[in-house]
């Protein structure tokens, strides 16, 4: 890879900044939840790093960018509390979900689903135990926490296994990603159906903030990757 190929510009270094400033200003409104500053602040991040993805990027991915639209529309109906605006972010997040798994699955070889599934165990085991914990509270939510469950496992086995057969920046960065995605998806679930303490939602922010500037980072890194070769 050159130098040129990670030079970052005036424009990408204020993009960053809008999207980790306006991300720290999003975990201060999430501790005090004030729901105003939510509205106008939670819907910027996405678009800025599709903005940042748009101009570092060789290839432009759309499925990638689709992606990023679906969870767009999940944070949006994640800031209502009531139930079905639940269930429809978490249709939304799971359209996300599936179409990061097919741009990973183009992205990253795969020579045996052995390693995956056995990469998938620690994922399954966290999300089992969490089951057990909340599943009478689940009630009609159940199906939907189970894809969700299903989807984020794969991708966690997925990930796990390509870190530890090949330790590069890229795959550090997806693993990044989904470990701190199954620890939202942990969190939300205790909080709305278990657990509730205050801590919970803007530390549940500074992981999807991180999470999300993973998975570009592993786009970039990646079609880097398959330019030098």
């Amino acid at each position: 890879m050159t130098e040129k190929a990670f030079k970052i510009t005036n424009k990408e270094k204020v993009l960053l900044f809008l999207y980790f400033g306006i991300g720290f200003f999003e975990i201060i409104a999430e501790y005090y939840n004030n729901t105003t500053f939510m509205y106008i602040l939670k819907p910027l991040l996405v678009p800025i790093l599709a903005l940042l993805y748009w101009i570092k990027s060789k290839e432009k991915n759309s499925y990638f960018l689709f992606s990023l639209f679906f969870v767009l529309l999940a944070n949006i109906f994640f800031i209502s509390k009531d139930f079905y605006s639940i269930v429809i972010a978490s249709v939304f997040l799971i359209t996300y979900r599936g179409l990061i798994i097919y741009v990973v699955m183009k992205k990253v070889i795969i020579n045996s689903f052995l390693p995956v599934f056995l990469g998938s165990i620690p994922f399954g085991a966290l999300f089992i135990y969490l089951t057990f914990l909340t599943m009478n509270e689940l009630g009609k939510g159940l199906y939907i926490y189970f894809v969700q469950v299903l989807f984020l496992s794969f991708l966690g086995g997925l990930s796990l296994s390509n870190y530890m057969i090949e330790e590069s920046k890229k795959n550090f960065w997806l693993l990044v990603h989904v470990v701190l995605f199954a620890l939202i998806q942990f969190i939300l679930v205790l909080k709305l159906y278990y657990l509730s303490i205050i801590i919970f939602q803007p530390m549940s922010m500074a992981f999807y903030i991180i999470a999300q500037f993973g998975i570009y980072k592993f786009m970039l890194l990646s079609e880097e990757k398959s330019i030098t070769e």
